[in-house]
Order: structure tokens, then C-alpha cells, then sequence
């Protein structure tokens, strides 16, 4: 999808969110080839628009951050590969937009997520699930008392507003190793990702310019948490 020089992000369209109901209720391949078209101009072309002009707001507070207004790259493909999962409907049934950390994407990376559903808006930022290394330079973040320190702060800042929420502790016990005292860091050292999120009806201002700023100031809220993930748990050497 090649975004054009000086396109505005104006919003999504009422058709955006049509199709995807229409296609949640119409999930098979005859349904979908036969609307390509549509699915281009009333889903992809908008969201590349946001991903760039997103992009560029989000390098002010994260500026690791990386944005690509392609499908596979920052744009979430459509079709749904079955071969891993018992839901056998050949597509994703929401608009899936992601902004990660660094040149490479990969499963350690920290990220902020944009979920457009039918019926909802959902946000996100952190890491979805550990890798061994990422979840090694975790814990000895959570250890450490002044890494482990910022952590507990932000998180504890984050809770203060009841629309967001940040995952719970994974594992029943405190692994193998690691010595702590403080209860914050016995909750934590039990975690296997770190992810805030929140959900939200269709907003109207999805269908305008304000969305770029309506997400960004949530995104604003979570990115001492994003950067603390880029610090202190996310390298590429």
C-alpha cells in the first residue's frame, strides 16, 4: 500500500466499520474475492494514512519506534493462517495496525497495537509474551532496585486510571534463582509478558482527524512503561 505525499489522515469511514461486520458475518473466500476492491479503498488505503502520520507522532515519545504502512509490516494481514488454531475462518474478522521497537520486527520487541473490531476499539502496548531472553532481562530488571524501582512506579501510575489494564502474574512461584523480599517484585518476577491495553466502543472521533490524537494521548499515557521494555528488556546488538 504506497501512501501518498501530503495525504491527511481524515478519519475511517462508516464503510470501514460496514465491511468488517458485513465480513464477520460473511467470513469465506468467495465473500471476500469478490469485495477486494472495497476491503483496499475502505480498509487498507485509511490505515496507511494513519500508520504514517501515527508513526511520526509516536518517534516524539518513543523514538525507537518503527512504522511501516505495508500489510505484513505495520498493517496485520487479513487472512488468517489455519494450520495453527482450531478457528478455521479463513479471515480476521478486525483491522490489526502494529508500531514496534527497532529495524527488525521480532517477538521481543515492545510494540503499540491498534485493534479496530466490528463493535470496538481496542489498545495496547508492551510485549504480548516473553521470549526466554526477553523474560531472563525481565526478571533481572525486576530485581534490580532502581530499574525495578521505575518499573513498580509506573505501573502503579498507569493503574490509576480504571479504563486501563495491565496482565496479571502468570506463574505460581517465584523462579528458580532470584531472591526477593519486596512484595511488587514477587508479583512481577512471576510475569511471562508485560502488556497494557483498554477497550472502548466505536469512538466518534474514529471518524475523523481527532482519532490520531485521541490514541496518541493513550499511547502517551503507556510509553514509560513502552520505553522501560526498550531499556531495560528489548537490545539489538
Amino acid at each position: 500500500m504506497v501512501v501518498q505525499k501530503n495525504s491527511n489522515f481524515e478519519g475511517f469511514s462508516a464503510e470501514t466499520v460496514f465491511f468488517l461486520k458485513n465480513l464477520k458475518e460473511n467470513n469465506n473466500r468467495e465473500w471476500f474475492l469478490a469485495r477486494k476492491k472495497d476491503y483496499s479503498r475502505k480498509v487498507l488505503q485509511p490505515a496507511a494514512i494513519f500508520v504514517a502520520e501515527m508513526g511520526e507522532m509516536l518517534q516524539k515519545i518513543s523514538p525507537g519506534v518503527q512504522a511501516d504502512p505495508k500489510v505484513n509490516r505495520s498493517i496485520c494481514r487479513i487472512n488468517r493462517d489455519t494450520r495453527f488454531t482450531n478457528v478455521q475462518e479463513p479471515y480476521r474478522t478486525f483491522l490489526g495496525i502494529w508500531f514496534w521497537e527497532g529495524i527488525r520486527k521480532t517477538k521481543d520487541s515492545p510494540g503499540y497495537y491498534f485493534e479496530l473490531r466490528p463493535e470496538q476499539l481496542f489498545l495496547s502496548a508492551g510485549i504480548q509474551v516473553f521470549s526466554r531472553k526477553a523474560q531472563h532481562l525481565f526478571r533481572k530488571g525486576v530485581v534490580d532496585s532502581k530499574s525495578g524501582t521505575e518499573l513498580a512506579k509506573i505501573i502503579n501510575k498507569i493503574k490509576e486510571n480504571p479504563d486501563y489494564r495491565i496482565n496479571e502474574a502468570y506463574y505460581k512461584n517465584i523462579p528458580e534463582g532470584y531472591r526477593v523480599n519486596d512484595e511488587r517484585q514477587k508479583e512481577l518476577i512471576r510475569f511471562n509478558s508485560l502488556l497494557v491495553s483498554t477497550e472502548m466502543s466505536i469512538p466518534p472521533e474514529l471518524y475523523n482527524r481527532n482519532l490520531l490524537k485521541l490514541v496518541f494521548n493513550i499511547y502517551k499515557d503507556w510509553s514509560p512503561l513502552y520505553n522501560w521494555l526498550t531499556q531495560y528488556v528489548y537490545s539489538e546488538k
